[in-house]
């Protein structure tokens, strides 16, 4: 079989396995399938960068976050406990994994809750600002300055849309604390900046084309050679 053909062949068939719910591909996973687990991270890839992005406060250490985050739920798989939820599963084992390396680093305190001073941004009305094309670099830079805790909060919230209730189980949260984290986190952004953040969403953190295939051809690299 010539290249091109094998090729297609594994396309046509990563397409069928994009049509499966999670739990039909984590059990394909289960029985030994790791193919199967591509479309997964395919699947959540967005959601969990800026997740882990959030937190690690780098691109560099996001992607090595989330790689090694995916690795980890693939050898351990077998712990979901399901139907639902993979997605909230996948997401605490992201975030234990940043966390584990902001300990490791010694960088911060991640429990710290102190007040943190307004981000000064630049002194351009909004449109100029959209006009320059910089508007996504500062609402990435003013959610980096965000408080430990708060940041990922906003992300999940304010940028990635989910309800209360999955931002405090991916983050293993009370609802309460989200909700004050949220609210406390929107009043430390500037007000401009806080007008334009959902036409904007779609470009904070943006993780896809090449960066999303990078870290989908490590995860199956090292889960393919680990088996």
């Amino acid at each position: 079989m010539d290249y091109s053909a094998q090729t297609l062949l594994m396309d046509t068939a990563l397409a069928g396995l994009q049509e499966e719910t999670d739990l039909e591909l984590v059990r394909r996973v289960r029985s030994g399938s790791s193919a199967a687990f591509e479309p997964l991270m395919r699947r959540y890839n967005q959601r969990l960068y800026r997740l882990s992005r959030s937190l690690s406060k780098s691109d560099a250490d996001a992607m090595d976050t989330l790689q090694d985050s995916y690795v980890i739920a693939y050898e351990k798989i077998a712990q979901f406990t399901g139907p639902e939820g993979f997605v909230g599963w996948l997401s605490r084992i992201v975030r234990n994994e940043a966390l584990m390396r902001i300990r490791r680093n010694k960088l911060v305190d991640i429990c710290s809750t102190q007040d943190h001073e307004p981000v000064e941004l630049n002194n351009e009305g909004p449109s100029a600002v959209l006009a320059q094309g910089q508007l996504a670099k500062i609402i990435e830079q003013a959610i980096d300055q965000l408080p430990d805790g708060y940041a990922s909060v906003f992300v999940l919230r304010g940028v990635q849309q989910l309800s209360t209730q999955e931002t405090a189980e991916s983050l293993d949260l009370p609802i309460d604390v989200v909700k004050t984290r949220f609210s406390r986190a929107k009043k430390l952004l500037r007000s401009h900046l806080e007008q334009h953040i959902q036409a904007a969403g779609l470009e904070v953190f943006e993780f896809a084309g090449e960066r999303c295939d990078t870290v989908v051809s490590n995860v199956m690299e090292r889960i393919t050679e680990s088996h």
